[in-house]
């Protein structure tokens, strides 16, 4: 079996497009400014998953820190406190 890669199929057809399809310079030419578009978009979303997941990590230990907190009535829930949360579907 091949090794397992972590590119999207759009980089893995890119790159096997520039590597086996390319005959003419003006087609790799093209092939190599949309694989370089592309991975500037995956780069733009990588930075964003990555802004988002570190707001929700901070917005997380604020409310650890601020919201519960043991008192008479008990603990404040979730429902009363603006925060961020992050999930991924990974």
């Amino acid at each position: 079996m091949s090794p397992r890669t972590d590119l999207c199929d759009t980089c893995q057809q890119l790159r096997n497009d520039l590597q086996f399809k390319a005959h003419k310079e003006e087609e790799a030419q093209d092939l190599l400014k949309k694989y370089k578009e592309h991975l500037a978009k995956a780069k733009l979303e990588r930075n964003y998953y990555n802004k988002n997941t570190k707001l929700a990590e901070e917005h997380r230990k604020l409310v650890e820190q601020n919201y519960f907190v043991s008192s008479a009535k008990g603990k404040i829930p979730y429902c009363s406190i603006d925060a961020v949360a992050h999930y991924s579907y990974d």
